[in-house]
């Protein structure tokens, strides 16, 4: 039986989901890594978060064609793994068959037996046993206007979850291809916040929802405050997603997925802007950082590969940043690159290479 794996305090853990298994790296130093696979191959692990706030488990939303789509969980940092005792499954009645899961999404600091999951067909699952036992959120799942809901190219995926940690009654969902969506009631009840946010796809450039909602961020100090990447721009909000504002300025298309924050200076945001392929333009693949909450954008190439040949993607959740100072930030590719920065993006390193296609990257920091 594999042994527990134990690091130090302060030892970074990145959680890299990919087309075949998880992978994990771990560094002291930022400098160095050590790379381990962590099974669950040949499947298809969407997203992998560690919580710590309770005992250290890892979370992982595993993604099968044949078999089906579980969450499966690791008290020992990935060596073995485990099932809950229920896990997300609809209700007969609701006519829904369970897609794929796409993110693990833990509760607030003060609640660690809550956890959060969002799936393909889009619907949020609450956990409050610490993962154990799994239950739909009935205001969203029976939401009036669900009928009309429409899937993006990934499929009708809840992908993004925001649990407001100084409200506990609200919260942010991301779905694609509906948008924004708010609870101000502990999820009894769900409202749509596009407002202003385009969808250059539909005869209404401006629905009330529909929009294709890629990743959402929210500000580390002021709750408010969000960011998110969308299929048609780049947009801020500074009233809890009331209304919206682009912010794309000098970024070179409205086309992104991937979004993340630094959380020690929450005015500093980083993405990545892809081409109509889904790759980087021209032949420079290049990440862009905004120092100001989005009123300017700057080009951060340094380390980065280039040439005629260089045509990288990145996915919704394949950028993540740590909670360093300074932050490091982290990106991995749709064709197995996983780059690393500790210089908050200023130089680049290839930290890991020939992995398969990378669909998240978390990082967490062993306390």
């Amino acid at each position: 039986m594999p042994s527990t794996p134990t690091y130090p305090h302060g030892t970074v853990v990145l959680l890299v989901g990919t087309k075949r298994g998880l992978f994990r790296l771990t560094s002291r130093d930022r400098a160095s890594w050590e790379v381990a696979q962590l099974g669950l191959e040949p499947r298809r692990v969407y997203n992998a978060v560690l919580d710590q706030r309770s005992s250290p488990r890892i979370f992982a939303a595993d993604n099968d064609d044949f078999f089906g789509s579980y969450i499966r969980y690791s008290d020992d940092f990935g060596e073995t793994w485990k099932e809950p005792r229920q896990g997300i499954k609809f209700p007969e009645d609701s006519g829904l068959t369970l897609k794929n899961i796409w993110i693990v999404e833990p509760g607030r600091a003060d609640d660690p037996q809550t956890l959060y999951a969002g799936v393909d067909p889009a619907s949020l699952w609450v956990s409050t046993d610490g993962g154990d036992t799994w239950d739909a959120d009935p205001g969203l799942l029976n939401h009036p206007t669900r009928e009309h809901w429409n899937p993006g190219n990934g499929g009708l995926c809840l992908h993004t979850i925001v649990p407001d940690p100084t409200n506990r009654s609200r919260m942010w969902v991301g779905i694609s291809a509906v948008g924004c969506m708010r609870t101000d009631d502990g999820g009894q009840t769900w409202t749509h916040h596009n407002q202003h946010v385009r969808a250059d796809f539909q005869p209404d450039k401006y629905p009330e929802y529909g929009q294709c909602l890629h990743r959402m961020v929210q500000h580390s100090t002021q709750p408010n405050i969000l960011y998110q990447q969308n299929h048609c721009g780049i947009y801020k909000s500074t009233n809890a997603g009331d209304d919206w504002t682009d912010i794309r300025g000098s970024l070179p298309a409205d086309f992104g997925f991937p979004m993340a924050l630094d959380p020690n200076n929450p005015e500093t945001v980083y993405t990545v802007i892809e081409t109509d392929g889904r790759n980087n333009f021209g032949d420079q693949f290049t990440i862009y950082r905004t120092n100001d909450g989005g009123d300017s954008w700057h080009t951060l190439t340094s380390g980065l590969p280039g040439g005629p040949g260089v045509r990288l993607g990145v996915l919704r959740h394949g950028m993540c940043t740590d909670a360093l100072d300074p932050v490091g930030v982290y990106v991995g590719t749709n064709t197995g690159q996983l780059f690393a920065s500790r210089d908050r993006g200023d130089s680049w390193e290839l930290i890991a290479d020939f992995l398969p296609s990378i669909y998240s990257v978390s990082a967490a920091i062993v306390q």
